[in-house]
C-alpha cells in the first residue's frame, strides 16, 4: 500500500499555564486550530516484515530512532503486538520546525492514523490518544485535528466552533527558541497576563476578530520576553507593523496574524521588512 497525505500544522489562540504536575509537566488551558499549511508524507507499507526507513528533503532533520515517526512506529507495534512491517516514508518538510506550529507532532499523528487504518482500526481513538500523548504533547490534538479547547498536558480535548474565515499570515524568524526555557522562565513572570479562553471561544464562534484579539495572551511568550533577546527584538519589530496584530503560536518562535484587507499589499510590506524570515499565507483547515 502506498499513500500520499498532507500533514497539517496548527496555531494556538490563547495559551495559559494553569498548574504543574509532580513529574514536571505543566498543565495548560488553550485553544488549538488546524491550518492548511502542511507537510507532505508519502508512506509505503510492504507485505514483508522489516524496519522503517525515513527520507526527507531537509538535511537537518534526523531520520533515525530520534525521529517522531520512528517513535510512533515502535510504539504502535509494541502496543498491538503485531510483527513490524517494512515501511518507507518520504517526508517533504514545509512547516518550519522550532516554530510552535506542531509540524513534528502532526507527522506522528498522521502516520499513526495511517497505520491504524491499514490494520482495520485495531486501536480506538482513545487508545491512539493514549499512545500518542506519551510521544508528543500535541499528538492527541492532531488525532482529532479539529478546533479544540485543550487542557491538561494536551490530552483533554473539547471540540469548539471556529467560524473565522480570514486569511492567516505566519511569520517564522530565522531562529528558534527553547521550549524548556519558555517553561522554566514562567516562575519569573511578575504579573501574569491570562488569556480569556471562554471569550476567545465565544468570539471564534461569532467570527468577531476584533473582539477575539483583545483576549489573546500566551504565557510561554511572556516567559520568553523576560530575557530572550531574539524574541524581544522580533516582537518590537512586529509591533511597529501597524496593519496586523501578531500573536505567538505555542512556544514560538513563529507569530501569526489575521489578514482582513489589503492582503497583497500587507504581504509585500512584510516580505520587505522581514527578508530573513519565512512567511506563509494559509487558512483554517
Amino acid at each position: 500500500m502506498k499513500v500520499k497525505v498532507d500533514s497539517n500544522g496548527k496555531i494556538n489562540i490563547g495559551l495559559n499555564i494553569v498548574g504543574k504536575l509532580e513529574n514536571g509537566y505543566h498543565l495548560l488551558d488553550m485553544t488549538m486550530h488546524p491550518i492548511t499549511l502542511s507537510d507532505k508524507l508519502t508512506i509505503e507499507i510492504f507485505l514483508e516484515n522489516g524496519i522503517l526507513e525515513i527520507t526527507t528533503n531537509k538535511v537537518d532533520i534526523p531520520t533515525g530512532k530520534s525521529n517522531i515517526l520512528f517513535k510512533i512506529y515502535d510504539a504502535f507495534y509494541k502496543k498491538t503486538k503485531l510483527s513490524k512491517r517494512r515501511i518507507e516514508i518520504y517526508l517533504e518538510k514545509i512547516i518550519p520546525h522550532q516554530a510552535g506550529l506542531g509540524g513534528g507532532s502532526s507527522n506522528g499523528a498522521t502516520f499513526l492514523k495511517i497505520l491504524n487504518s491499514y490494520y482495520n482500526d485495531i486501536l480506538t481513538i482513545d487508545e491512539m490518544i493514549e499512545l500518542g500523548k506519551n510521544i508528543g504533547a500535541d499528538i492527541p490534538f492532531f488525532i482529532l485535528n479539529k478546533s479544540s479547547r485543550v487542557k491538561g498536558i494536551g490530552e483533554d480535548l473539547e471540540e469548539i466552533k471556529n467560524n473565522i474565515d480570514a486569511k492567516i499570515i505566519i511569520i517564522k524568524p530565522n531562529f528558534g527558541v527553547s521550549t524548556q526555557k519558555a517553561y522554566g522562565n514562567y516562575k519569573k513572570i511578575s504579573q501574569i497576563k491570562m488569556a480569556n479562553i471562554d471569550e476567545i471561544i465565544k468570539n471564534l464562534d461569532k467570527e468577531n476578530i476584533e473582539e477575539l484579539e483583545k483576549h489573546i495572551e500566551n504565557n510561554l511568550e511572556e516567559s520568553l520576553l523576560i530575557d530572550d533577546e531574539n524574541i524581544i527584538k522580533f516582537k518590537e519589530k512586529l509591533k511597529a507593523f501597524k496593519n496586523i496584530k501578531f500573536f505567538m503560536s505555542g512556544s514560538g518562535s513563529s507569530y501569526f496574524g489575521f489578514l482582513l484587507k489589503d492582503i497583497e499589499e500587507s504581504c509585500s510590506k512584510l516580505q520587505e521588512e522581514f527578508k530573513n524570515c519565512e512567511i506563509f499565507i494559509c487558512n483554517f483547515k
